[in-house]
């Protein structure tokens, strides 16, 4: 099925509610969902296999300029929000990152043009526009790094699609997800609800 960016960003956002994010974490996926969406990346099965994994960590041991946790894989949303508080310039590792293309759509909000180069992917990133060499997206990279690259290179601007395709058995999971943020009907709340015609006017 055919969908707007904007119903993808709502349903993504409802869908990594109902996984079991916060609201403002639910905002961060739904951000890079939809950048990678307008940036050429079907990453929809992959948005559902990041919300349903339960073995992804936010980095917790940054030791000379390396990022990882010992306890398993990198979470790429957590991961790349803290890169973009930090407003990283310089080299840095990630070892071990989940669906490390989640990366891209923060890495290309730093105030540095970067360069991504996994051992399995790499991207270049300037101006917000990025340049890859991905085609079949990785669900694991080891190693991922970034570092700093010249803000003369350029890169060709391509135009962003009004609407994005999205499996229908993909929508209807995250549609699914997204149900589980509505609160449950109790016998109050359907009394109160509209059409009760339990108002009196005399």
């Amino acid at each position: 099925m055919k969908v707007s960016f904007n119903e993808l960003k709502s349903m993504s956002k409802g869908a990594a509610r109902g996984s079991g994010l916060s609201w403002g974490q639910a905002e961060e996926v739904s951000f890079a969902t939809v950048w990678l969406f307008k940036n050429g990346f079907d990453v929809s099965n992959d948005l559902i296999d990041l919300l349903e994994s339960d073995i992804i960590h936010p980095p917790n041991s940054i030791d000379e300029n390396i990022w990882q946790n010992k306890s398993g894989d990198l979470d790429p949303i957590k991961s790349g929000v803290a890169l973009l508080d930090l407003n990283i310039n310089k080299t840095v590792v990630l070892r071990n990152v989940f669906l490390p293309y989640f990366l891209i759509p923060f890495v290309a909000q730093l105030s540095q043009s970067m360069l991504i180069k996994a051992n399995n992917f790499s991207a270049m990133l300037i101006d917000g526009r990025v340049k890859t060499n991905v085609k079949d997206l990785p669900s694991r990279s080891e190693e991922v790094k970034l570092s700093a690259i010249s803000d003369k290179i350029e890169l060709k601007y391509s135009q962003v699609p009004n609407r994005c395709k999205v499996a229908d058995d993909v929508w209807n999971r995250l549609e699914e997800l997204t149900y589980l943020t509505y609160a449950p009907a109790t016998e109050e709340s359907r009394v109160l609800g509209a059409g009760a015609g339990l108002s009196d006017n005399d």
